[in-house]
């Protein structure tokens, strides 16, 4: 695992990016609506915070390093972002897991229900592939850490 990097400055160094003047204001668009969907979490339970900060802080280090920055000292969600980029894009072992299993509750209940509406096999099959592939990926691809 690579170092861990210490500060919000180091953090805008290694993954701030530029683009285009028209990709910039695109990316700066979608990225403050995935922060409104953020906002909106803080709020409602069971809707997702830091799932739809990490895009926004994304799409911020493409096109606006202002906004990243505020992306990751936000005193909502800019702990947890700050700690992703920090550690090299990587999420806690104890999130992989919990990951998994939602993907794999949710993957079964897909199934069960393309069985009960008469599918012949394909839907499940196919649901069958993207669930495996999404387990794999979360536990192969994606860092961890403790």
């Amino acid at each position: 695992m690579e170092e861990r990097l210490q500060s919000v400055d180091e953090v805008v160094d290694k993954y701030a990016r530029r683009s285009t003047p028209l990709m910039r204001k695109i990316y700066v668009f979608v990225g403050c609506l995935f922060v409104v969907f953020a906002i909106i979490g803080i709020w409602v339970p069971g809707w997702p915070t830091v799932s739809w900060a990490v895009p926004a802080a994304y799409l911020f280090s493409i096109s606006n390093e202002r906004l990243f920055r505020w992306s990751l000292t936000n005193r909502y969600f800019g702990s947890p972002l700050f700690d992703y980029y920090a550690t090299g894009k990587t999420i806690p072992k104890h999130a992989k897991y919990w990951i998994s299993v939602f993907i794999t509750i949710m993957s079964v209940f897909s199934i069960w229900i393309t069985t009960l509406a008469g599918d012949p096999g394909y839907g499940q099959a196919f649901i069958a592939v993207v669930w495996v592939i999404g387990v794999w990926w979360i536990f192969a691809k994606v860092g961890s850490r403790e």
